[in-house]
């Protein structure tokens, strides 16, 4: 779990920084959790830019130059999915925190048991959907992919392709090998061509010159993956009957 603080106010960053830091120790049990703080809007935008990534971020509003509510549009821009919660002294920006699809709306001064609920919550919808997905990163912002949804992945020089079930498609600057290190874990996907990664879930026919989804895309089959791709396809199909 990543996450982010900013206000401009060092006492209360300091505060809320130690409140976080004594929920993540009392409730959480994984070691892979990071807090940044952030003194200024400007400071968490630069680390926006070149790329990093929080599950959780916790802004004061009221900042000089970039208030909350205008740093929580930059990071829309970027991330679709990650978690808004504002803290400030006053509730007369709650209706533009909607604007923003922001999480929580606390009340300074702060209430202990009150952030720790809020957090609760947002690290349980982070970590908690019922279905599992990976986060995609393209060239404007972070897209939410499920796997069940997801029919197969190619690769076209260095553009990643995500073809979805309702007909979307997604492109990504990554490579097919950090897609195959994540995806090949889920016993859904093979990999049958050095260019693709195909869920078994959306397989229509396979014959020894390739596959056809059900979206009718024609995916080719390496002839030393054919075999393992034949036997991955008839074990899934006898445990999807069951």
């Amino acid at each position: 779990m990543k996450i982010a603080i900013c206000d401009d106010y060092k006492q209360e960053l300091l505060q809320i920084s130690q409140f976080v830091d004594e929920y993540l120790s009392c409730r959480l049990t994984e070691s892979q959790n990071e807090v940044r703080s952030f003194i200024n809007s400007m400071e968490l935008i630069a680390q926006l830019e070149i790329g990093k990534h929080f599950d959780i971020f916790l802004l004061d509003i009221i900042m000089p130059n970039i208030n909350g509510i205008e740093l929580a549009d930059e990071i829309r821009k970027k991330d679709e999915v990650a978690k808004i919660i504002f803290l400030t002294t006053s509730s007369e920006f709650a209706v533009e925190s909607y604007a923003v699809d922001a999480f929580y709306y606390l009340l300074k001064p702060i209430n202990k048991d009150k952030l720790f609920a809020v957090l609760e919550k947002a690290c349980h919808d982070s970590s908690g959907d019922p279905q599992p997905y990976i986060v995609i990163k393209t060239q404007s912002n972070l897209v939410k992919v499920f796997l069940h949804e997801l029919i197969n992945v190619e690769v076209v020089g260095r553009t990643l392709y995500f073809y979805q079930k309702g007909g979307e498609t997604i492109r990504s600057f990554s490579t097919i090998s950090q897609m195959e290190a994540i995806l090949l874990k889920d016993k859904r996907f093979i990999k049958p061509h050095r260019s693709y990664i195909v869920n078994l879930d959306y397989i229509k026919k396979l014959s020894p010159e390739g596959i056809t989804t059900t979206s009718n895309l024609f995916i080719p089959v390496s002839r030393n993956a054919f075999k393992e791709v034949k036997e991955a396809y008839i074990n899934h199909c006898f445990q999807t009957e069951e």
